[in-house]
């Protein structure tokens, strides 16, 4: 078990290519291929390439994702971020400068199940007003 304070680095000059899993926190300073998944915070380095689906406790993005993104608490997308997929989270954040491409969840209730209908419209009433 990791001690406190520790965190999985995947450096700036390394690929990492398949899955990855965490406790606590991880740092992409390089490039990943392949699936993300831990329980705290999951940070993205201004120059990184993330090619992955991610679920995390949080994510902050300063690089690329290119993949979905899945939060428990809050996804922050600072100034140099840059998110190329879908994005399911409690909170985000996203500051002047950043990128995002693609369909956004956000709430407390984000991904616990299928998003609820839109209204059906309600029927016109004197609908056939005009007409003799």
């Amino acid at each position: 078990m990791a001690a406190d304070g520790e965190s999985t680095i995947v450096g700036s000059d390394s690929h990492f290519e398949g899955k990855l899993s965490f406790e606590r926190t991880a740092k992409i300073n390089g490039k990943f291929d392949g699936e993300i998944r831990g329980k705290g915070e999951l940070q993205v380095s201004q120059n990184a390439l993330c090619k992955a689906d991610v679920q995390a406790g949080a994510v902050a993005v300063d690089g690329r994702i290119e993949g979905n993104v899945k939060a428990g608490d809050t996804v922050r997308l600072n100034g140099s971020g840059v998110v190329k997929g879908d994005i399911v989270a409690a909170k985000m954040v996203m500051q002047e400068g950043a990128s995002f491409y693609g369909m956004c969840a956000v709430g407390p209730d984000a991904g616990q199940g299928a998003p609820p209908a839109p209204p059906k419209p309600e029927p016109s009433k004197g609908g056939e007003a005009g007409k003799k």
